[in-house]
């Protein structure tokens, strides 16, 4: 890159900074999911340095029930959140400076796409539409959607990957940053990832049939590949294990139809900082008035100068646009049996990137140099004007962390991650630590999320049921010796106890499937470093 494309990327962190000021004030805000990402990323940090990794159970939820949430949840916003944390930043801080993170880094990730199919100026016009979309705003300052957001960062890396490996050059290493971004989606929001897929397959097999090189398609499925290595100790265990939870019972039947947007709403909706629809003033779902302005302008060039890289965005844009209305309800009814998306607007992320490059393209086909500079003024006013009262949060929050703590029963609005021999009924608020039939005294020995240990005596023998939720994974033993554990009563560890003293020990171990699958991602790891610093070849 030249001099003048660092200071390009030095702006973007500077205007990026400024924008997201209202993230240094202290505590947290009022937001739709902001006591969640708190209480994840605390139970995250805590299972790290206890040495649970990677990290899965934890065992502070569900009212110290236990609950098997990164088996399922994403894990990269956490990641990113820990190296702040290893700085001493507290819970909440490292929770708001990942969002300054990630909208920082996904202006940088897209410049760097932008300026592979695009000029310098087209593609400074495109990233600073992709940052100042107001479901980017939305996203930090409303919904508090840290994977959501995070996820912004990957999607045009997966872009430039593809583009980089039509061109032929450094193979090796660009099928390893395409596979990296790959995972770094997935890990960001699984949902995001499906809907990015939507638009992402097209736009590599018209890449693969556009340029004849049909060595493409192995390329491609050499990063899919080490794509699915590298993400195995998530993909693996959170797909298999799902028919172990309520999950399918739960969100298989919890899409109705009652999330889509009207076109209105879609070209202007007030801001608000509520639920959708909210009385008090509910999220706002508009696409921005600069992005429709940017698929404007690329529908009238298309009149007089065809680009297939044009048509295709726009046919993004314009799907997505679609994909939000209710005449698309059919296609979500097939969707659905492929994957569960709660939030049909959440394609909003297709519409802003979709939008971001029509921006970049529309200032490009511009050779007279006056005209593309007026054109890419007028884009960056209209994105600044209107997302001018979009740059803060509602209110301050004074609440510290054992307040957050309080509220949070398992962070999933509907438990669905709930194994499904649990009686839920059974969950409550300041349970003992166990139940047995007669008289015993224990001392706790150890009290971790995947571990746990005591030394009981009992005046007979009987049945110990520990108030902690049983998963494959947990083990049990009683004075050294491995007992079987029972669950089908009420989905609680059960196990005899003899008469006496006795030293009871429980721990969650990782089970085959975990095993395999995070050999997978260790050996996917060591290929991708060989892949991304060995000499650079051509293709």
């Amino acid at each position: 890159m030249k001099k003048i494309d660092w200071l390009i990327l030095l702006f973007i962190l500077v205007a990026s900074a400024f924008t997201l000021k209202d993230l240094y004030k202290p505590g947290f805000y009022t937001s739709h999911d902001g006591p969640h990402q708190i209480v994840r990323f605390y139970y995250y940090d805590q299972l790290l340095r206890e040495g649970q990794f990677p990290p899965r159970w934890v065992g502070g939820l569900n009212y110290g029930f236990g609950y098997p949430l990164f088996i399922f949840s994403y894990h990269l916003p956490w990641v990113l959140a820990e190296v702040f944390r290893t700085m001493n930043f507290s819970i909440i801080d490292s929770v708001k400076l990942t969002f300054l993170a990630g909208f920082i880094l996904s202006g940088f990730t897209m410049y760097l796409f932008l300026r592979s199919i695009s000029r310098r100026l087209a593609a400074f016009s495109g990233t600073l539409l992709y940052l100042y979309a107001p479901y980017r705003f939305s996203n930090i300052f409303v919904r508090a959607a840290i994977g959501d957001a995070t996820a912004f960062i990957f999607i045009p890396l997966i872009f430039l990957s593809a583009v980089q490996l039509a061109r032929g050059k450094h193979v090796l290493r660009w099928i390893a940053v395409y596979a990296l971004s790959l995972a770094g989606l997935l890990l960001s929001h699984a949902m995001v990832f499906f809907l990015v897929m939507l638009i992402f397959v097209p736009f590599i097999i018209i890449s693969i049939l556009g340029n004849r090189k049909f060595k493409l398609i192995y390329y491609h499925l050499s990063a899919v590949f080490l794509f699915a290595g590298l993400s195995a100790y998530y993909l693996l265990p959170s797909f298999f294990e799902r028919s172990y939870t309520k999950f399918n019972s739960i969100m298989g039947s919890a899409f109705t139809g009652n999330t889509f947007v009207s076109l209105k709403n879609l070209l202007y909706s007030p801001w608000g900082y509520g639920m959708m629809k909210a009385v008090e003033g509910g999220m706002s779902l508009q696409i921005g008035l600069a992005q429709w302005f940017a698929a404007l302008l690329v529908i009238v060039s298309l009149a007089f100068k065809k680009s297939r890289l044009s048509l295709f965005f726009l046919a993004a844009f314009a799907i997505s646009v679609f994909m939000m209305l209710k005449d698309s309800l059919f296609i979500w009814k097939l969707l659905q049996q492929l994957a569960v998306i709660d939030f049909t607007w959440r394609i909003l992320i297709v519409s802003v990137f979709s939008a971001a490059v029509l921006g970049a393209l529309a200032v490009n086909q511009f050779r007279n140099k006056i005209i593309a500079i007026m054109t890419a003024i007028t884009l960056i006013v209209l994105a600044f004007y209107a997302n001018r009262n979009h740059w803060r949060i509602n209110q301050s929050l004074p609440w510290d962390m054992p307040f957050f703590l309080s509220l949070e029963k398992t962070t999933n609005s509907f438990n669905e991650y709930t194994p499904k021999w649990v009686r839920e009924e059974i969950i409550r608020e300041k349970a003992p630590p166990w139940e047995f039939d007669g008289d015993l005294e224990a001392r706790i020995l150890e009290d971790k999320n995947s571990k746990w240990e005591a030394e009981m005596e009992t005046d007979k023998a009987g049945t110990l049921r520990l108030n902690k939720i049983y998963y494959p994974g947990w083990q049990m033993t009683v004075n050294g010796k491995p007992v079987v554990i029972n669950y089908t009563d009420r989905g609680l560890m059960e196990t005899t106890l003899p008469g006496g003293k006795s030293r009871v020990a429980v721990s969650f171990k990782e089970t085959p499937l975990r095993r395999i699958s995070d050999s997978l991602t260790m050996f996917s790891i060591i290929i991708t470093g060989v892949l991304l610093f060995r000499r650079k070849i051509n293709a």
